[in-house]
């Protein structure tokens, strides 16, 4: 009687259009669910590729994220986009977003807080503000230098707002040196 129920059940597994379940192949998956340690060595590896603009020797603590996100098995691209630091020393949680990227698909993006350890010598720009600057302005084959003030505190990398000094004139110039800068836009 038991080998007829069996049996019969296959039967009705067969009739239904189903394989027996000892013979069903599931297809791979595509995406999986990030653990937190996942997480965090994810979104250090992106930050190793491609480092974003951080206060001066500030180090990750942790990474967080208030779900657990579904991301693509294999991705062929992972970026981090962080927004603008807060000037402040100490514990600096910053949002950030990790971008998946799969083939052609539209991106998972996958917000994130990053704990950041600011010390307070990151807190001091490269060149303050009232800081003589020589000013390079280039224009075809043409190369001018003048000298010029910041009109606000920077770090070595940033676009500050320079004033020309015989002039006057407000110029945006990129930071190269604590006492160098080059020209951002014309100077006509």
């Amino acid at each position: 009687m038991k080998l007829r129920t069996l049996f019969f059940l296959l039967s009705l597994e067969a009739a239904a259009g189903a394989a027996p379940t000892s013979l069903r192949h599931d297809p791979p998956k595509t995406t999986h669910r990030l653990s937190a340690v996942e997480l965090d060595r994810t979104a250090r590896e992106a930050m190793t590729l491609a480092p974003p603009k951080l206060p001066k020797h500030a180090t990750l603590s942790a990474v967080r994220c208030s779900t657990s996100p579904e991301v693509p098995v294999s991705p062929k691209l992972v970026t981090l986009d962080v927004s603008p630091v807060p000037r402040r020393a100490g514990a600096v949680p910053v949002t950030a977003v990790l971008a998946f990227y799969k083939d052609d698909d539209a991106p998972i993006r996958v917000p994130i807080t990053l704990d950041l350890d600011v010390p307070a010598s990151a807190l001091v720009a490269d060149v303050p503000k009232g800081a003589g600057v020589t000013l390079v302005v280039t224009r075809g084959l043409v190369e001018v230098t003048t000298s010029a003030v910041t009109s606000s505190d920077g770090d070595l990398g940033d676009v500050v707002q320079v004033l020309l000094k015989p002039s006057g004139r407000a110029l945006r110039a990129r930071l190269v040196a604590t006492d160098r800068a080059v020209a951002v836009e014309d100077a006509r």
